[in-house]
């Protein structure tokens, strides 16, 4: 028995010397996907920063090239800065035409900056709705009739209260101060040459709107929407502080759901909000960095300033 037990065995093929396996074992099989796991975890998170990187510098870009064209629009006449905010009664004098060559008609649409700054950047559309806008631009932008929702949600707000001014009415508080209050000048800045802190004056900020509880609040997309045309100082010039703060006074770190907290300001860099400052420079800054008085308005000398206490 044993005997042809032994033929049997004798007489099974075996591989030609030097033949090579095709197929791997199942532990050579695991090893290949817990390898490529962890290269997913590492590679991942990698990638994304990168992402995250790039996004924010195309935005110090955009940033660059507005606060530039800022300053240009305000050498053009003689010094004098752009409003946040203009009446249907101050048209512009020049004509100004959309991103499809239309011309835009005086009327809410020019009441707004954006139309009036535009002509002085290169390429507005890039530097006003870059990828952290993607949704903005796809839905907002990129479509024939985008000459007012442009106006509302551009990547940038402008420091318009403390610069150039939102317009001569008692609408705006800072005109109504002025006008009854006595006081001496304008508490806004109207002309470049005024202006002594370039350096660290905030004209332009990454800025958000609407809530994570209603439509938008009077934007055009639902919840919170990247890009608003305006930004809002941490105090209000009578009343102190209108950003959150936390129990031992100072301004939060980091967002919350209202954006009007942070005064539309949009830390939506890894923490971090894109500045352009007067003089033509920009940062990436924190909430807590930009939430000073200072870096406000040209006459605050604290960090919870207030023009009238």
């Amino acid at each position: 028995m044993l005997k042809n037990l032994n033929l049997c065995q004798n007489s099974l093929p075996l591989a030609p010397a030097g033949t090579k396996r095709t197929a791997f074992t199942l532990v050579e099989l695991m090893m290949v996907v817990v390898v490529l796991g962890l290269l997913t975890a590492i590679l991942i998170p990698a990638l994304s920063g990168i992402t995250s990187k790039g996004r924010a510098a195309e935005e110090l870009g955009g940033a660059r090239a507005a606060v530039a064209a800022w300053r240009d629009y305000a050498i053009d006449r003689d010094g004098e800065l752009l409003k946040g905010y203009y009446p249907e009664s101050e048209p512009s004098t020049d004509p100004l035409y959309d991103f499809n060559g239309n011309l835009i008609a005086p009327g809410p649409t020019q009441e707004r900056w954006f139309w009036r700054l535009a002509p002085y950047l290169e390429d507005p559309k890039r530097a006003f709705f870059p990828k952290a806008l993607e949704e903005v631009r796809r839905e907002l932008i990129d479509v024939p009739n985008h000459q007012y929702s442009a106006t509302i949600h551009p990547a940038f707000g402008l420091n318009g209260e403390w610069f150039g001014g939102l317009g001569d009415s008692l609408t705006n508080p800072l005109y109504a101060i002025y006008e009854y209050g006595n006081l001496e000048r304008r508490p806004w800045k109207k002309n470049l040459s005024d202006i002594r802190n370039t350096g660290k004056l905030i004209v332009f900020a990454s800025s958000r709107f609407g809530s994570t509880d209603n439509n938008g609040g009077g934007g055009y997309l639902p919840g919170i929407t990247e890009g608003f045309h305006r930004i809002e100082s941490p105090c209000d010039a009578t009343n102190g502080y209108r950003w959150a703060t936390s129990e031992s006074g100072t301004v939060l770190s980091s967002m919350t759901n209202n954006p009007a907290e942070h005064g539309y300001v949009s830390a939506r860099h890894s923490g971090k909000a894109v500045t352009a400052m007067a003089d033509g420079s920009t940062r990436l800054e924190t909430l807590t960095d930009i939430g000073d008085m200072r870096r406000w308005a040209d006459d605050a000398w604290k960090r919870d300033w207030v023009l009238v206490p």
